[in-house]
Order: C-alpha cells, then sequence, then structure tokens
C-alpha cells in the first residue's frame, strides 16, 4: 500500500470514528447517511440542508456532523491514547469485529476491545442474570460456563455483580475464553470491585465497549451494552431475574435480533424469579437447574432448536412489549 494510500486509509478512519461520536447519531443514522452519499468523506462535503433534510435527521444533526472536521486534531489525539493504552478501535467493515454483531441493524459503529481475544468466533453464548441472585442460581451459573466452555463456546456477559461476575468466574476456573462488554469506556471499570476480574479476563479474552471517551454507568447506558451482549451470542440465558432487571432487557435484544433466549425455570416463587417465569411463558426455551445437557444441546444442534421453538416467535415478541425500558 502507498503512503498515499495509507494516509487516505488512516483520514477515512478518523471520519469514521468522529461521526461514530456525534451526540445523537448512532449506527441507524449513519446507515442513512451512507445510502445518501455513498461514502463517509462525501457526507462531510454535503450542504447542511441536504442533511438535514433527511429522515431522522434535523438541522441540528446536521450542524453537529458538519463541524466535525474542525474536531479532527482532537479526534487524532484520542485515537493515540487509546492506541497508547493497548486499546483496538474496530469498525464494522473490520476483519476483527465480531461477524454475529455485524447482522445486527443497530450495531455499534465504533467498539473498542482490550485483550488478548483478537477473534472473537460464532460460538459464543452469553449468560446474564440478577445482580442478586441466589446461592442455588450462582451454582447453576458457574456449572452452565464451565460445561459450555467444555463444550468449546466462549461465554459473554456483562461484567456486572451477581450472574455475570459467576459467568465470568466459571469460564476462567475452566481455562475458557469470556468476554465482557461493559457500559462505560474501557478506562472505567464497573463495579469498581471487578477490576481484578477485568484484568483476568483481558489475558485470554477481552473487553467490549462502544464508548470511545470517558462514560459513566448511566442506566440508559447499562441497557444500550445489552444489544451488544446479546449481539455477539447466538444464545443469551438467562438465569434468574427480577422483571424489571436488567437480564430481561439482553433476552428481549437477542430475541429481537432472532436469536436463542432460554430462561432458567425455577420451583420457587421469590421475587428474582418472576423474569424468568415471564420470559418462559411468553415464549423463551425453559430448562431446569439439572438440565444443563439440554441447553448444550439445542445451541449446539440448530434442527433439534427448530423443533423446540416452532411456533413460538410471535410469543415471544409478546413479552418484549411489555418490558418497561
Amino acid at each position: 500500500m502507498s503512503h498515499k494510500d495509507n494516509a487516505d486509509q488512516k483520514r477515512h478512519r478518523e471520519y469514521q470514528f468522529a461521526l461514530a461520536t456525534v451526540e445523537g447519531v448512532g449506527a441507524v443514522r449513519i446507515k442513512r447517511l451512507l445510502k445518501r452519499f455513498g461514502s463517509i468523506e462525501r457526507i462531510f462535503g454535503a450542504e447542511l440542508v441536504e442533511i438535514a433534510q433527511l429522515p431522522l435527521f434535523n438541522p441540528i444533526l446536521a450542524s453537529r456532523i458538519l463541524t466535525l472536521p474542525n474536531r479532527l486534531r482532537d479526534i487524532q489525539r484520542r485515537m493515540d491514547e487509546l492506541a497508547d493504552k493497548g486499546i483496538d478501535v474496530l469498525f464494522p467493515e473490520d476483519v476483527a469485529y465480531p461477524s454475529l454483531l455485524k447482522a445486527v441493524p443497530d450495531a455499534p459503529p465504533i467498539l473498542c476491545r482490550l485483550g488478548g481475544l483478537t477473534e472473537v468466533t460464532e460460538q459464543t453464548v452469553a449468560i446474564v442474570g440478577s445482580t442478586r441472585p441466589s446461592a442455588e442460581s450462582i451454582n447453576v451459573t458457574l456449572e452452565l460456563s464451565i460445561r459450555l466452555v467444555d463444550a468449546g463456546y466462549t461465554i459473554v456477559s456483562g461484567l456486572a455483580a451477581g450472574i455475570d461476575t459467576n459467568a465470568h468466574f466459571g469460564a476462567l476456573g475452566a481455562s475458557g475464553t469470556t468476554v465482557a462488554v461493559i457500559s462505560t469506556d474501557l478506562a472505567t471499570i464497573y463495579p469498581s470491585e471487578n477490576r481484578e476480574l477485568a484484568k483476568q479476563i483481558q489475558d485470554t479474552g477481552c473487553l467490549f465497549s462502544e464508548h470511545t471517551f470517558p462514560t459513566s454507568p448511566t442506566p440508559a447506558n447499562l441497557v444500550l451494552r445489552n444489544r451488544i451482549i446479546s449481539g455477539i451470542s447466538k444464545a443469551t440465558i438467562v438465569i434468574e431475574s427480577a422483571i424489571d432487571g436488567g437480564a430481561m432487557h439482553a433476552a428481549r435484544s437477542a430475541q429481537l435480533q432472532d436469536r436463542i433466549v432460554f430462561a432458567c425455570q425455577w420451583n420457587s416463587d421469590k421475587l428474582q424469579s418472576d423474569g424468568s417465569r415471564q420470559l418462559i411463558s411468553k415464549g423463551a426455551i425453559p430448562f431446569k437447574p439439572d438440565q444443563i445437557d439440554t441447553v448444550i444441546g439445542i445451541i449446539s444442534d440448530p434442527e433439534r432448536y427448530q423443533n423446540q421453538i416452532n411456533g413460538t416467535p410471535s410469543k415471544q415478541m409478546g413479552l418484549f412489549e411489555q418490558i418497561d425500558e
């Protein structure tokens, strides 16, 4: 590649990075811009009215976009800072961008990665659940995580307290690979008590974040990261959750992405099982704590999965309409 080609590619990625940082401009709007103008570079050569009149746009968003070239020096500095910290910046066209996530309509236009795992294959399963789990659900999480690792799967979760933490620990304990998707930037680990766990994950796995600048763990960001957790994964397993728990958002995202959703079927009536029961009543595949073999079998055998869920997608849609944002 010539020096000019290298310079052009570098500028192209800087423009991509800049566009992805505009407040209010996410994956869907970026796709509309590219459809209209054909390339990132042509977007910045457009007239304000051309952008403002596009569906989902307005003069304020158009103005934010067209002032980006004035921020390129800051963008270059930030990209250099991330590189110095060992953080890779991935765009959807990059080979290292998770292939399953590329198929998600609202996949993040930029993804930051930290850790030794440079390729996330499609052999990935998300395990999520309550931040205040019962002892029984912790045991199920650990056994499921270990068994999935033994079956050749990478474990994905959100580094939260409770079920997420134990899903990561189970994978690490089995000398497996695990991926954590966080709701902050990669320099800000939340909760702080999981900083050591985050370091352990980086050794053989990785951390992902869509946030390129310092970002706090707001409720909105915690919800948004769930679409990445489920988007990276071929299946999402809810161990235990209240009806308003974050795991329910991950389940909704997984269904909307046409991925498998499982929910553990508990015999007790405790509050933390309400979400799991609702998922099952609306079409998620149920499994009892002693049916981990069944879970792995369905994930591994697509034909068996199709037989299991035949006729249920419309039921699953109903459950997601009832979950509060």
